[in-house]
């Protein structure tokens, strides 16, 4: 189901992303560390290639070298500008815009705990914080050097907001810093979800309402949630078998909740 991807090959499919990307900050190797539900509408037979590609995961993963779980925003090394020890994005004694660290994980960007579970709130408080601090427009009286950091510092930053802020990116993010590759192209061999998705697409086709379509909405978000409490579940015991699976299912309900919400 899985297979925990060695640092070369880590390296390769990290770097192809960051090409593509070019105003990224750059992305550094992965850590090699070793290391359920009812139906929703009556069932009939369809694979449906709608829901092969991946959902909404951004997850160019960087790690924590030191093997810290996220913790202090406020870590870091010595300032550029001044020499002050714990200089972390911009610095703390001279406020100078300090250069992308490829060792510091998106919790981390947030002072964050590396898990699953993410209070929403503290999450965009420290994200606006930080966009503040760094966002392009206001460091405009910088020197060119700074402003160059706060682009690719800016960048990082709403990276990992949007990483962070759903959890099957989240998901899928936590289990590239285990140095786990998951093929998001992989199809589930289950034919009630496949069922179970065709009926989806057809009464959201059939919807003639948003009450309807809220209704939908709302069903498909309980089995998202199912699903999301299956992977933390498996992700906190380390059953990185059930934690895959779990993601893979997520990606089918999460491409159900994209065509609903089309149509809203």
């Amino acid at each position: 189901m899985w297979r925990r991807a060695g640092a070369g090959q880590l390296r390769l499919h990290l770097a192809a992303g960051v090409a593509r990307r070019s105003r990224r900050p750059p992305v550094p190797p992965l850590p090699t560390a070793p290391s359920a539900c009812g139906t929703f509408f009556s069932p009939s037979r369809h694979d449906l290639g709608i829901f092969r590609g991946s959902v909404g995961a951004s997850c160019r993963g960087v790690s924590d070298q030191a093997g810290g779980g996220g913790g202090g925003g406020e870590e870091g090394g010595a300032c550029w500008s001044c020499g002050a020890r714990g200089a972390f994005l911009s610095c703390g004694s001279c406020r100078s815009v300090q250069p992308v660290d490829p060792a510091v994980d998106y919790f981390r960007i947030f002072g964050l705990k590396r898990e699953y579970n993410v209070k929403d709130k503290s999450l965009e408080g420290m994200y606006k914080d930080w966009q503040k601090k760094l966002h392009p427009d206001l460091v405009h009286t910088k020197t060119e050097k700074e402003r160059a950091f706060a682009a690719e510092q800016s960048a990082l930053v709403i990276d990992a907001y949007r990483t962070l802020s759903r959890p099957l990116s989240r998901a899928l993010y936590l289990l590239q810093l285990e140095g786990i590759h998951v093929d998001e192209e992989k199809t589930i061999n289950d034919p009630e979800l496949l069922m179970e998705m065709m009926e989806i697409r057809e009464a959201v086709s059939d919807a003639s309402d948003s009450q309807t379509l809220e209704k939908i909405k709302s069903q498909i978000n309980r089995k998202l949630e199912i699903w999301s409490n299956s992977f933390k579940e498996a992700f906190d015991k380390r059953d990185f078998d059930g934690a895959v699976e779990a993601t893979q299912r997520m990606r089918y309900y999460e491409r159900a909740m994209e065509e609903t919400v089309k149509k809203l």
